[in-house]
């Protein structure tokens, strides 16, 4: 089943120097001039019945990227939807699945490529959340 909720695009701004954060997967080079670009996952989260899993992809500067979001449930897959190749700093989509009865360990899954100079570089990174419940 897949279900596609949305495909957000932010472009407000160029995208000026990179972000560390924990728990982020990174690709790229170590060159000032390089572009480098991660990818980040964000715990899921429950509303009206449905859980959310979003993922976005940062690059500096500005990249052509593609991700693919991926919502599990104890490890089973649940749903997931993809953006396409945009060029961007910043790119986010949000898979969504029918929350169920029960406890289940929920988790996001952020896979994607970007392409520079040729050539093609991996990204991904993963968030989970360890309630009991929504």
């Amino acid at each position: 089943m897949r279900r596609k909720i949305a495909t957000g695009l932010l472009c407000a701004a160029a995208f000026a120097g990179s972000i560390v954060a924990p728990g982020v997967a990174y690709a790229g080079t170590s060159s000032a001039a390089a572009t480098t670009c991660y990818a980040e996952a964000v715990k899921p989260f429950y509303s009206n019945g449905t859980v959310y899993a979003t993922g976005h992809a940062y690059c500096s500067p500005w990249a052509d990227v593609e991700i693919t979001v991926t919502i599990t449930a104890d490890g089973a897959f649940e749903g997931d939807t993809d953006t396409g190749v945009i060029a961007t700093p910043h790119i986010s989509d949000t898979a969504a699945a029918p929350n169920r009865s029960g406890n289940q360990k929920w988790c996001t899954r952020v896979d994607g490529k970007y392409y520079t100079g040729g050539k093609t570089y991996i990204i991904s990174d993963s968030e989970c959340e360890y309630s009991k419940a929504f």
